[in-house]
């Protein structure tokens, strides 16, 4: 996705925790939104959209709630990641040709959302709205911070949330992430020293933290994949593939299993990182093995048989995008 340079600078912001961006480029006033002018959040829309990561329309709707459609879609866009193209759709409530699968299948592939199982069916729910600690999970995991929220302590998640009169109100998986948003300034309590766990985000919202912690310049010379992704570093490794027919189990991370988790050595490619990988495509390191040392991925494949058939492959370029 083409990127267009913005400098940003950072000044605390109270309202969601997160600072303000100040842009310069010349595209600043072109923006199409009748509704933004003089909103708290109207640059960071801007920037967003000067990054092609919304399109152009009449209204933004910045104080409407913000769906999980439209959630995963802004944060997809703003790491640069560009969907995939296949008209597959692993979840009952997003149709394949609909225009949210390719973002749906792509924030699957990678970790960033796991949807809900309901009998034999995935759903995803995208047009529900999306609650202040479960955008703070899907942040943490759209940044690859996943495998360090992993290694944040209970004892430090429960005191931390203790300090705050409706820490309480925080579900236990979204707790570590909440805890490692507000460490690291990803967002922070309100004026009223409330966390608001279960508070609905806006657009307005969404676009500010999108704005902040995953649109980022590349420089001219970082390398890209052939649709436009950029990456971070190529490795050379070999691969092996697992399955388990038990739809259960779990990865390292306590992600579902499901084509897309691979396992990794940390060592080499820190957990909650996101990959594409030739051959298999995006992947993202939320598993561990015995066996998988150094520069080896073990890839999931749906069935016992394509585990078998894959064997192991040498010489497979990894791409880490994070």
């Amino acid at each position: 996705m083409k990127k267009r340079m913005i400098l940003a600078s950072l000044a605390a912001f109270l309202l969601i925790g997160t600072p303000v961006v100040e842009a310069e480029t010349t595209k600043m006033n072109e923006t199409p939104y009748v509704d933004i002018s003089g909103h708290w959040a109207e640059q960071e829309i801007n920037q967003l959209y000067i990054a092609d990561v919304i399109g152009q329309n009449e209204y933004f709707r910045p104080d409407d709630n913000v769906t999980l459609g439209e959630l995963l879609t802004m944060f997809v866009n703003a790491k640069g990641i560009e969907p995939l193209g296949n008209k597959q759709s692993s979840f009952a409530d997003v149709p394949g040709n609909s225009w949210l699968s390719p973002y749906a299948e792509t924030a699957y592939r990678l970790g960033i959302v796991h949807g809900q199982k309901q009998g034999n069916h995935l759903y995803l729910h995208p047009d529900a709205p999306v609650k202040r600690a479960e955008l703070a999970s899907i942040l943490v995991r759209t940044m690859g911070d996943s495998g360090v929220v992993n290694n944040l302590k209970w004892s430090t998640t429960i005191q931390t949330l203790n300090q705050y009169p409706d820490g309480n109100n925080v579900k236990e998986k979204e707790q570590r992430p909440l805890v490692y948003a507000m460490q690291n300034g990803l967002m922070s309590s309100y004026g009223d020293g409330t966390l608001k766990p279960n508070k609905y985000m806006t657009r307005a919202e969404a676009a500010t933290y999108a704005a902040l912690h995953l649109l980022s310049d590349k420089p001219r010379t970082t390398k890209a994949l052939a649709n436009g992704t950029p990456f971070r570093q190529e490795l050379t490794v070999q691969t092996t593939a697992y399955s388990y027919p038990n739809d259960k189990i779990l990865s390292y991370l306590e992600y579902p299993l499901r084509e897309g988790v691979v396992a990794v050595d940390p060592n080499v490619i820190p957990l909650g990182t996101h990959l594409y990988i030739d051959g298999y495509g995006y992947a993202v390191a939320a598993d561990i093995g015995g066996a998988v040392k150094q520069r080896h991925v073990d890839l999931y494949l749906p069935t016992l048989n394509e585990a078998e058939n894959h064997g192991l492959q040498k010489g497979v370029k990894v791409y880490v995008l994070d």
